[in-house]
This record gives structure tokens, C-alpha cells and sequence, in this order.
């Protein structure tokens, strides 16, 4: 398969005058755009399911002795709504098969880089790690590809996450309700958000620029994607705290 795919890559190397910063641009573009459909639809199932929140808790609070009742309740909403909750398994089976495509382009495109072609492309070459190594640094510092890749990827992750719903602090043992797992969940993409960009500052100075500059236009353009979808989502009152106070 991976074969296959820099057998691809490089026609349309040659199809794009050998440019191989605009054949790795356009991969990424493609990329998002060919699995556009099955992340909107995961998007949305997600945005749906935040909202119904407070009413499927409605429900599990009224019929919590009858789990029958409490299915066909469930039903009921999700039909009103218009939420089919199979979309949960696709979408689920829908993001394996992106990230297998994703892995599969990230090893084509490091052998494609290591071929004998041309890497050259505006600031870099593609085929060295967009980083500085300054003497009597342990580590080497980021490029700018590699900077702007974490900012749109914290970006991205503060998009994806759900809004910070402020809640009154609760002393432990106060109330007798589990955490619910929604929750939790949320609360472990919050720190993602801050955990991956760092990974990328350090662990993108050890890859190939071509790899950081496919990473970097798939972000771009999944934030276009998102934005569309759920506009700014927890981004917003994110952005919100930044802004001066009047």
C-alpha cells in the first residue's frame, strides 16, 4: 500500500512541474477533503449529543429504575432531534481509517522525500528537519513551519473541544451524583489541546520538513473545516479571556 501511494505522490510530483512543496500541499488538501463528509458527520453527532446533554440526564435521573422506559425515552429524543446514534460507530470506524490513511501518507511522504527529487521548496528543504541548532542548546529550536504547525494544532484542539461550562465548585462528597464520563472526556481533550503542541515543538525538529509542511497544511485546512461546521467552539470563549477587558 505505502508503495502504491509514493508511486502517486511522485506522478503527481511530475504532474506539478517537480515541486514538491506544492505535491505535498496538494496531498494535504486532498486528504482532508476526501474524508471531509465522515469528519462532519462526527462533528456534528458530537455537537448534538453535547447539546441533548441536560435532557438525556433529564431522563436517566427520571426513569433510573427502568431502563426500558428509559431506552424508549432516549429513542424518542434522538428521533426529535434528528440524531441517529449509529452515527457514533461510524464515526468511530470512520476516524481508524483516517488515521490508518494518515500514517499511511506520513511514511509516503518520507519516502518520497528521500527519493532522488528535487526539496527544495521557498524557505527549506524539505528533506531536513526545519529546526536551529545553536551551540551549547542540548536541544535544537523549532522553525517557523514547525511553530505555526503547534499554534494551528492548539488552535484546532480548542475548536474540537466542547465550551467550558462554568459550574459552581462542589465539595467532595456534597453530592451523591457520579462524575459523569462526557465530563471526564472533556476534561482530557482540554489538556491534549496543550499536551500535543508540545510534542510538536520538540518532536518536529527531528522530522523532515516535508512531514511538518503536510502536518501543516492538513491543520490549516481542517480548521477552514471546523470552522464551517461549528464555527469557533471552545476557542471562542477561549479568545474571549485574551481580549482586553474595557
Amino acid at each position: 500500500m505505502i508503495d502504491l501511494f509514493v508511486q502517486v505522490m511522485l506522478g503527481l510530483n511530475k504532474f506539478l512541474f517537480n515541486n514538491l512543496g506544492l505535491t505535498i500541499i496538494v496531498v494535504g488538501l486532498l486528504s482532508r477533503a476526501v474524508f471531509y463528509p465522515f469528519f462532519a458527520n462526527s462533528i456534528r453527532y458530537s455537537k448534538a449529543m453535547r447539546d441533548l446533554k441536560p435532557r438525556l440526564d433529564a431522563l436517566r435521573k427520571k426513569h433510573k429504575g427502568d431502563m426500558q422506559k428509559l431506552a424508549a425515552e432516549q429513542s424518542r429524543l434522538f428521533k426529535e432531534a434528528g440524531v441517529n446514534p449509529a452515527a457514533s460507530v461510524l464515526g468511530c470506524f470512520s476516524m481508524i481509517i483516517q488515521i490508518g490513511i494518515f500514517f499511511l501518507l506520513f511514511q509516503s511522504i518520507n519516502r518520497v522525500i528521500t527519493s532522488d527529487i528535487n526539496t527544495n521548496f521557498l524557505l527549506w528543504d524539505l528533506a531536513k528537519p526545519d529546526a536551529y541548532r545553536v551551540e551549547g542548546l542540548p536541544v535544537a529550536i523549532p522553525g517557523v513551519l514547525v511553530i505555526l504547525t503547534a499554534v494551528l494544532t492548539f488552535f484546532q484542539s480548542k475548536m474540537i473541544a466542547p465550551p467550558a461550562e462554568t459550574k459552581k465548585p462542589q465539595k467532595r462528597g456534597q453530592s451523591g451524583e457520579k462524575p459523569d464520563i462526557s465530563d471526564a472526556i472533556s476534561a482530557s481533550t482540554g489538556q491534549l489541546a496543550y499536551i500535543i503542541p508540545v510534542v510538536i515543538l520538540v518532536f518536529g525538529t527531528t522530522f523532515a520538513a516535508g512531514l511538518a509542511l503536510y502536518w501543516f497544511v492538513s491543520t490549516a485546512f481542517g480548521i477552514i473545516q471546523q470552522y464551517n461546521i461549528t464555527g469557533l467552539g471552545g476557542l471562542e470563549p477561549w479568545l474571549k479571556r485574551l481580549r482586553p477587558a474595557k
